[in-house]
């Protein structure tokens, strides 16, 4: 899979799980912006419960922070916060998540973090660094504020925070919120996504389309540098368009005048 492109994955359940309908269940009615949702639910040719979900096109979280480099306490508080709002929620039971590493969680092009967690119950492996959703997400706060510059005063609060929200969840989870919020004023992600597949750039050196050499090339050619600069008159140029609406009026007036002296 190319780093840049749509995510699509499906989950699999070979046997009855009550972990993956329950999944399932809450899943497809959520919605959030934050959150990967359920695009089909269906069964496979064996019978086996399948369910497709689709994120939006982004770069896993480490990789983006590779390209955005440093970012500062203000950008770091605008990819973090949608998180751990996600995980206030999930530590709340309002949202069931399942399992998720950091590289779970993308970064789209306008800056926006999508969680797309793994359900429970499901022919999925989990490798390494996949934890539950509340603290997938608590790592990945972890992740964006270990890039922002140490000499930063909240950067040490937020990193025990992070500590305290990933060992006890509960009350600690929403310390850590406070604590990201009252770090610094959200601020706009601005970054540079890496070209899409089948994106193609243009060499800046490349020489432009030759100029025609036929009696036709020449004669639009200098049909379009009159466009452009105006016809010469004396000293001065005056616009064609100008001169072809000054001439479409006096021609109208000189046959008003006509058929009114008649």
């Amino acid at each position: 899979m190319e780093p840049w492109e749509q995510i699509d994955l499906c989950w699999r359940a070979p046997e009855p799980a009550d972990d993956f309908a329950e999944w399932l269940a809450d899943r497809s009615t959520v919605t959030h912006d934050h959150l990967v949702g359920v695009a089909e639910i269906g069964r496979d040719e064996t019978g086996a419960l399948v369910a497709r979900a689709s994120a939006p096109v982004g770069l896993a979280l480490p990789a983006a922070l590779d390209r955005i480099g440093s970012p500062t306490a203000g950008v770091a508080v605008t990819l973090t916060l949608p998180l751990l709002e996600l995980a206030l929620l999930a530590d709340a039971g309002a949202v069931l998540l399942g399992r998720a590493g950091v590289d779970d969680v993308l970064v789209d092009d306008a800056g926006a973090v999508v969680l797309v967690d793994r359900p429970l119950g499901t022919t999925d492996r989990s490798g390494a660094g996949v934890v539950s959703g509340v603290e997938a997400l608590v790592l990945a706060v972890r992740a964006v504020w270990e890039r922002v510059d140490p000499r930063e005063v909240c950067h040490d609060e937020v990193d025990q925070a992070c500590s305290a929200a990933r060992r006890d969840g509960g009350a600690a989870l929403l310390a850590l919120d406070r604590v990201v919020r009252a770090a610094a004023p959200p601020r706009p992600v601005r970054w540079d996504p890496p070209p899409m597949t089948f994106a193609f750039d243009v060499d800046p050196r490349a020489p432009g389309p030759a100029a025609p050499h036929s009696a036709v090339g020449r004669l639009l050619e200098s049909g379009r540098g009159l466009l452009r600069s105006g016809l010469p008159v004396g000293s001065h140029r005056f616009g064609v368009r100008g001169l072809a609406t000054g001439l479409v009026v006096l021609v109208g007036v000189v046959v008003a005048g006509a058929w009114g002296a008649r």
